[in-house]
């Protein structure tokens, strides 16, 4: 058995504009393409999760953020979504915008599993924080990062777009290195086509070794897919 201390993870994260109905075929290309162990996703139906599943062949666990109508038009909830080739366990759903009703956009929630290799586990949170509100998506953050620092796994990371556009990046990343998690300089992720702003982040141990980080430069092919590029994290810890 690999030394625990040694053992490297590639973490994926992606806000795939599952409203705009991407190529599920394309955006599993992609994901195949680069690898990774973990993959987390926002903006993502559950339908869509379902057959992205299906088609690489992993496990997916997947939580509703909002309702855009209804919650008579179930199809169209809109969530985020973890997917693995690997087995997910203790899976976690839980609001991180109390008071705020799921029928409206601005409601926000934080989704866990745990990745299990033969040789370890990592516990993974993915979220999708406030676009509008500053104050509330600090808030988020915080409420995040407390769902952090009281679980028990060894290894735990953060993915998820932060929508960190409006100078709060800095108050952000403070609430989640507080539990022990820290950024890898990344390059901008938004908007695809000519991205000039970075707003989606895979946050690691701050123990962890990082090996390597990709960021598509963007482009029309890019654009065709969503209105965000991945971000990979390769570290090891």
């Amino acid at each position: 058995m690999a030394d625990p201390a040694t053992t490297t993870w590639r973490a994926l994260t992606w806000n795939i504009l599952g409203a705009r109905q991407p190529d599920l075929s394309a955006i599993a290309a992609v994901v195949s393409d680069l690898e990774p162990d973990v993959v987390g996703l926002q903006e993502v139906q559950r339908r869509q999760v379902r057959k992205l599943a299906r088609h690489l062949g992993w496990h997916y666990a997947w939580a509703r953020k909002h309702y855009p109508y209804t919650p008579l038009v179930w199809w169209r909830a809109e969530g985020i979504a973890i997917i693995s080739p690997w087995v997910l366990s203790a899976r976690m759903r839980t609001t991180i915008s109390p008071g705020i009703s799921t029928w409206i956009y601005k409601h926000r929630v934080l989704l866990a599993a745990t990745i299990t290799r033969r040789d370890g586990a990592l516990r993974l949170f993915n979220t999708h924080l406030a676009s509008h509100d500053a104050d509330e998506r600090i808030a988020q953050a915080k409420r995040v990062a407390d769902h952090v620092r009281v679980d028990t796994t060894p290894r735990h990371i953060v993915t998820g777009d932060l929508n960190t556009n409006d100078g709060s990046e800095v108050e952000v990343l403070r609430e989640l290195r507080a539990v022990g998690l820290t950024d890898p300089d990344g390059a901008f992720t938004n908007p695809s086509g000519a991205p000039y702003q970075r707003i989606d982040y895979v946050l690691v141990p701050h123990d962890a070794i990082v090996t390597a980080t990709h960021t598509p430069a963007g482009g029309d092919a890019w654009r065709d897919l969503s209105d965000h590029l991945p971000v990979l994290v390769e570290f090891r810890c």
